[in-house]
């Protein structure tokens, strides 16, 4: 129905939830567009123009425009709505939370504590989310050019991330902040072969409100 969005931003809403409200004119029409936290903070300011991918979701009562700065975020938010159970808006907190290389590296690996740090998911559900699309995730990467980490090296990071989750969420910092914090790690190609230098660097960020 809709594919994208091309318009000035009107007005940025955040709810302090996973969902946050952004408001888009395209031609004079003003579109309210469901959209993660994470998207809101970076697809620009109330003045600019912005092109948000979009996808609507259709019930009895109303129509919802759900948003993603990216096309491949869209893909996912997709593919997450084909598991039993997971609606727009459940789908939309993943995608928000753990994006899509994290999702991707967390469902193929069988990581289901990682899942688990979306806002609404249990191990039930993030059990569901490996067993339904553990194969799809491996396509959806391979279309992508994405190759799938070596299994064993694959665990050994995970264990280092598991540690450093939990030490970041016994000081009180919520998924969505450590998940940010951890993308940011990657990108900075921090070693996480221990855990020491990984949480060094994501509370110096976090301290630092680096990521606000």
């Amino acid at each position: 129905m809709l594919a994208y969005l091309k318009g000035e931003i009107i007005a940025k809403e955040m709810s302090g939830g996973p969902v946050d409200r952004l408001v888009i004119d395209v031609g004079g029409v003003g579109f309210e567009v469901a959209v993660a936290h994470s998207t809101l903070m970076t697809v620009g300011q109330p003045g600019d123009q912005a092109t948000v991918h979009v996808s609507v979701a259709i019930r009895e009562t109303e129509w919802t425009i759900f948003g993603f700065a990216r096309h491949d975020e869209r893909q996912m938010f997709t593919l997450l709505q084909s598991v039993t159970g997971i609606g727009p808006r459940l789908a939309l907190a993943l995608v928000g939370t753990l994006g899509v290389d994290t999702l991707v590296e967390a469902v193929t690996s069988e990581n289901q504590k990682m899942i688990s740090q979306a806002p609404g998911v249990g191990a039930k559900v993030a059990q569901r989310i490996i067993l339904e699309l553990k194969t799809k995730m491996e396509d959806f990467a391979a279309a992508r050019g994405k190759t799938i980490a070596n299994p064993a090296q694959t665990k050994g990071q995970h264990a280092v991330i598991e540690e450093v989750t939990d030490i970041l969420s016994h000081y009180g910092y919520t998924p969505t902040e450590i998940q940010s914090a951890l993308k940011e790690a990657e990108k900075a190609g921090v070693p996480r072969d221990t855990a020491e230098e990984l949480l060094r660097f994501t509370l110096k960020l976090l301290g630092a409100g680096a990521l606000k």
